[in-house]
């Protein structure tokens, strides 16, 4: 008993010590690099990990105080049951995280319908569940904790499937794919190993405490693999060396630029005002505002001196007009 509770103990250090690494890793990233895509990443590591700490430490040490109560064995079960539930919100939110990540670094662009109904389904999935698990119309099984954890691995999984396809959909190499290496054959093993932690949770107990750990710890270090690639992949750049072989055309076809919004971009790195550049250009000031806005989309920056400096690091000239 002693061993097990030794085991326990350092699966929890491991494990809470991997959800502040996945957690505090995707904070510099998005604080050094200011990508909403990073903010998406963050908010995600943040819910995950939340439910991790409470759907797994807070349901193990509420099942050992309910241990030392001697409650009837229905009551234990539907306890069993309903606890974990408590935590789902954070999860929810965090697989809303992740798709949205994912469809962002792709460039895919979300629907109203899919941000607006996403909540109200699982949500209403969820929610259905514990009410017939409540009325007796599903029998509570003679291991609620595996039932629970199963349920939770399919809709993982599932999620998980709809989270990959913008990475198989998309045939060119964004810039922010590029940047990250988040490429297909990264979420592909990450995407692995997913399918490994959950099949580790769904047979946890085979060989008693050890195979719990050892899921556990497997379950909190894939969940931390995305931000640990985006932030390995960003610093192995900065240790190679800058090869300024990029002109301005491959830099407009690497971030698809128009050849409108090229010509702005020059006027841009020129210093020439949006009102000048309408002059220049003979159109209208808003239709200058309404590529600047695009631009930034494509080029994920924020402000001219920021796309003046984008240009002039990834070209091999500097640009004067």
């Amino acid at each position: 008993m002693q061993i097990e509770y030794i085991f326990y103990i350092a699966t929890f250090i491991i494990s809470a010590g991997m959800a502040v690494i996945g957690i505090m890793v995707s904070y510099q990233l998005y604080q050094k690099h200011q990508k909403p895509v990073l903010q998406i990443l963050l908010y995600q590591q943040i819910f995950l990990f939340s439910f991790f700490i409470y759907g797994i430490w807070g349901n193990l040490a509420i099942r050992e105080i309910i241990s030392d109560l001697n409650l009837s064995i229905e009551l234990s079960s539907k306890l069993a049951i309903f606890i974990p539930v408590i935590g789902i919100p954070f999860l929810v939110v965090s697989w809303f995280m992740l798709l949205r990540f994912g469809f962002s670094i792709n460039e895919f662009k979300t629907s109203k319908v899919f941000t607006i109904g996403y909540f109200p389904i699982l949500i209403s999935i969820i929610f259905t569940l514990s009410l017939l698990l409540q009325q007796g119309v599903l029998q509570i099984p003679t291991n609620p904790d595996l039932f629970i954890i199963r349920l939770i691995a399919i809709l993982n999984l599932t999620i998980h499937l709809v989270f990959i396809i913008p990475f198989i959909k998309t045939k060119k190499k964004r810039p922010l794919i590029k940047e990250t290496g988040l490429d297909t054959r990264m979420i592909l093993l990450y995407f692995f190993g997913v399918i490994l932690y959950s099949l580790l949770l769904s047979f946890y107990n085979v060989f008693g405490y050890i195979s719990v750990c050892i899921s556990i710890i497997m379950l909190f270090g894939i969940s931390t693999v995305i931000p640990i690639i985006i932030w390995l992949n960003l610093n192995l750049q900065k240790l190679q060396p800058i090869n300024y072989n990029i002109d301005f055309n491959e830099f407009c076809k690497l971030y698809e630029i128009s050849k409108r919004e090229s010509e702005i971009i020059l006027e841009i790195c020129s210093g020439l005002s949006n009102k000048a550049i309408s002059e220049k250009l003979f159109i209208t000031l808003q239709t200058v505002k309404d590529h600047n806005h695009r631009i930034y989309t494509k080029t994920r920056v924020q402000s001219r001196m920021q796309l003046s400096n984008l240009v002039r690091e990834k070209t091999s000239e500097t640009i004067n007009l």
